[in-house]
């Protein structure tokens, strides 16, 4: 038997750093939502084995058990046995198949919502074992995005991503992605910010951002509007820092006129919403290639 779905990527419509957690991590407060780019997953199902294989196929070169679709796999099947432990349960060997389209090193969470496929896929397979708030916290452990593509659509993400706020849906947005092949380090990229001094009233932006994104009587293109002048990506002036194409690419595709203009996530990919498909295919059109001819550029939309 083969299950397979569709991994759709994310963007950033603001990521705001509310300071450090005492692991480390950075406390974050964003808006993420899915679009309609995604890579393909399928899994197919073997033999039963009180010991099983997981098989990866993928065109990433890393080793399988560093993939994060090997993890998400393993995380579930040792979730499983364990809860199953006093009934023997036996699991069956997988073939994990991973045809990539998101770009890496973007910002867009594409190995993060293979991994959280994999979840679900496998979740399918055996007969949703586990609750979403269940495999919310299953999934933590494998990176800051994953919690949010378990929930997907359009949420608040806060903590290190795993307390998600569902919102009503911003779907419909026409989009411009615009891909520089050269990625952004994570780690310096949030070293840098920290360097930054910043004055941010986490109260008020919160109370903003919340009353714009929960009013369901606007339309998608209208909380857009009307949050827009407030929406920052915390990471993207340090990511332009170390990346300078980034700045580049936002000031072509503001002379495309969106409506909103930004970095996702901690980059590299810059996107860019229009107030109508033909807009934004006439800024698809018009965008300069010439002068950014090793960028991944794509038209796609919010989901």
């Amino acid at each position: 038997m083969i299950l397979s779905s569709k991994a759709n990527a994310k963007i950033n419509l603001f990521l705001k750093i509310c300071g450090l957690l005492p692991e480390g991590y950075h406390r974050l407060y964003m808006l993420m939502q899915e679009i309609s780019l995604g890579d393909e997953i399928s899994i197919e199902f073997g033999e039963p084995n009180s010991n099983p294989i997981i098989n990866i196929v993928s065109q990433a070169d890393c080793p399988p058990e560093k993939d994060l679709c090997y993890r998400a796999a393993k995380a579930f099947y040792d979730e499983y046995s364990a809860r199953n432990a006093k009934e023997q349960c036996v699991l069956c060997d997988i073939t994990i198949t991973e045809n990539k389209v998101t770009p890496s090193q973007a910002g867009l969470g594409g190995g993060s919502s293979d991994a959280a496929t994999v979840l679900k896929l496998l979740s399918q397979y055996y007969n949703n074992p586990f609750s979403q708030e269940e495999l919310i916290e299953m999934s933590v452990g494998l990176g800051a995005d994953v919690p949010f593509f378990i929930v997907g659509g359009s949420a608040i993400c806060e903590g290190i991503g795993e307390v998600i706020t569902p919102l009503p849906s911003l779907k419909d947005l026409p989009l411009l992605l615009v891909k520089p092949a050269e990625g952004v380090p994570t780690g310096p990229c949030f070293k840098l910010s920290d360097s930054k001094n910043r004055t941010f009233d986490e109260d008020a932006y919160r109370s903003l951002m919340n009353g714009i994104f929960d009013d369901a009587n606007m339309s998608a293109m209208d909380r857009i509007k009307a949050a827009s002048s407030y929406m920052v990506n915390d990471l993207q002036d340090p990511a332009m820092e170390l990346v300078p194409v980034i700045g580049e690419v936002i000031t072509e595709l503001k002379k495309t006129a969106p409506v909103f203009c930004a970095m996702s996530g901690s980059g590299s990919c810059v996107f860019a919403i229009y107030d109508s498909v033909e807009n934004r295919d006439k800024a698809l059109n018009g965008f300069n290639k010439d002068a950014f001819p090793d960028c991944f550029i794509l038209g796609c939309q919010t989901l």
